[in-house]
């Protein structure tokens, strides 16, 4: 039971509070090391994670499929594209494209009941093995019988257009073709067509009935078919199913025919891929160390502490803001882990690589490293560095992705692959990983410890208040108990001073 100052005349709720406010700053400086750790440990996951965009995108131009990249250029843009992969073979390619591959398609007679179908159904599908049942209900619209037939996801794609349905299947080639029923062709109209290559058994010349009676009895009909493209590639004729074909690692886009015109493709190497990749390798680079050197050199403001709960109750969210950032200004200054990882990458790209016998540099193919107060940043020489894709590819591909069994002989991307995955493992050790179910870094252990410390402390806190609290009652009810044993004696007084008169 707690007794405030009603005899004593003192404010113990305030006593008590200063007294537990005095002992309670240590507690406060352990809260406070525990958030500047936690601040520690994402400022180093966030450097992590840095590290391994760049050592991405540095692995990248370790793959010699990175400067292997071909590129196809088309006389006649309105008549195909193409794109080359980098087993295309170089060359100039002669192609005219005689036919484009069409999709099989039919157009229905006008149809008077458009607003009105009768009831009933009919089977429609891509083969005579996959036909789907498309149900007609009394007063349904030809419109909502396309829907239906769209509805089936059956490879045919209906479309109504002036009371009239069309229907176009969504491949292409002369294997593709529509297949219905009578019911259908009674609605919708078409020729019934019969394929002459299936033979009627016994029958090397069918009659005309018995193909009726073949076509009677199956209830199946080839409403339409599908058309192949028709290409000739030096001269070579060549069918195809679609209008995107393939052939010796090229794939081209057939967009029109024209068999009087002759498209002149022409495929070489991609150039202008390969240097958007060293420039784009470049600039995240650069990014990278203006990052780091500017966490090593970052100021710090020793007079500002993180905050504890009971501050940041006086303070607004933008002055806790402002705050803060001052608090977690150079977490990182000097930090021996940036430091090295700098200056293992430095290494990587400064040192020459071996190449078929010689000592190629970024400096032979255009990429420089800036002055001593630039900390390490690189500039990007393009026109250089296309002089040396043209000239010298092999020298280029070499310097960055070649595998060596020497340091000497390795190429700068992997060696820098290989320091970025060291320094991501040191960091990982030191600071955990954000996705970790449990935390077993050098920083999440000793965070553990500071919470288990305030744990504790908190703990002796409340028994320190409990017993603060607790003498002070003692003090209040021994001051009462005081106070009742004067007032009897001020009574006694004063009835033995009333008798003697």
């Amino acid at each position: 039971m707690r007794i405030s100052g009603l005899s004593s005349g003192l404010d113990i709720d305030q006593i008590v509070s200063d007294l537990v406010k005095a002992k309670r700053i240590p507690l406060d400086r352990v809260y406070q090391q525990k958030i500047k750790t936690e601040w520690k440990r994402d400022a180093y996951r966030e450097v992590n994670t840095k590290l391994l965009r760049f050592r991405n995108l540095a692995f990248d131009l370790s793959l010699q499929g990175a400067f292997l990249k071909k590129s196809a250029t088309s006389s006649r843009t309105d008549i195909l594209t193409a794109t080359a992969s980098g087993q295309a073979v170089e060359g100039k390619y002669e192609v005219k494209v005689k036919q484009l591959a069409a999709a099989a398609r039919f157009v229905s007679e006008p149809v008077d009941s458009a607003d009105n179908m009768p009831s009933g159904e009919f089977r429609i599908g891509l083969s005579k093995d996959s036909m789907t049942s498309i149900e007609i209900q009394a007063g349904d619209s030809l419109a909502k019988v396309a829907a239906k037939i769209n509805s089936a996801k059956i490879g045919i794609n209906a479309v109504v257009v002036n009371d009239q349905l069309s229907l176009t299947t969504t491949a292409t080639g002369e294997n593709v073709q529509i297949y219905a029923d009578q019911a259908f062709t009674n609605l919708f109209g078409g020729e019934l067509y019969f394929d002459p290559q299936e033979q009627i058994e016994g029958e090397d010349e069918p009659t005309v009935g018995a193909l009726m009676q073949k076509i009677g009895d199956s209830e199946d009909y080839t409403l339409v078919k599908g058309t192949n493209a028709e290409v000739e590639i030096n001269g070579i004729q060549a069918s195809f199913e679609s209008n995107t074909i393939e052939f010796s690692g090229i794939t081209v886009k057939l967009l029109s025919a024209d068999p009087s015109a002759t498209v002149n493709l022409e495929i070489g190497p991609d150039v202008d891929a390969v240097v958007e990749k060293v420039k784009e390798f470049v600039n995240v680079y650069n990014e990278l160390v203006g990052e780091l050197n500017g966490l090593l050199r970052e100021e710090v403001h020793r007079d500002y502490q993180p905050l504890t709960e009971e501050q940041k109750a006086a303070l607004s969210d933008k002055e806790i803001e402002l705050w803060e950032q001052k608090a977690k200004s150079g977490l990182l200054r000097s930090d021996s882990m940036l430091s090295s990882v700098l200056s293992e990458m430095r290494l990587a790209l400064g040192a020459a690589v071996e190449v078929d016998g010689r000592s190629v540099t970024l400096k032979d193919i255009g990429i420089t490293t800036g002055a001593w107060y630039e900390y390490g940043r690189l500039y990007l020489d393009e026109d250089k560095l296309r002089e040396a894709l043209t000239e010298d590819p092999d020298a280029v591909r070499g310097l960055f992705a070649q595998r060596g069994e020497t340091n000497k002989e390795t190429g700068i991307a992997a060696r820098l692959t290989s320091a970025l995955d060291q320094a991501n493992r040191r960091i990982t050790d030191t600071a955990g990983r954000a996705s970790d179910y449990y935390d077993r870094s050098f920083l999440g252990n000793r965070i553990r410890e500071y919470e288990s410390r305030i744990s504790d402390m908190e703990e002796r806190l409340l028994r320190y208040e409990e017993r603060q609290w607790a003498k002070f009652t003692a003090m209040e009810q021994a001051l009462s108990q005081l106070y009742a044993q004067s007032d009897w004696l001020y009574q006694q007084l004063g009835a033995l001073q009333g008798g003697s008169r």
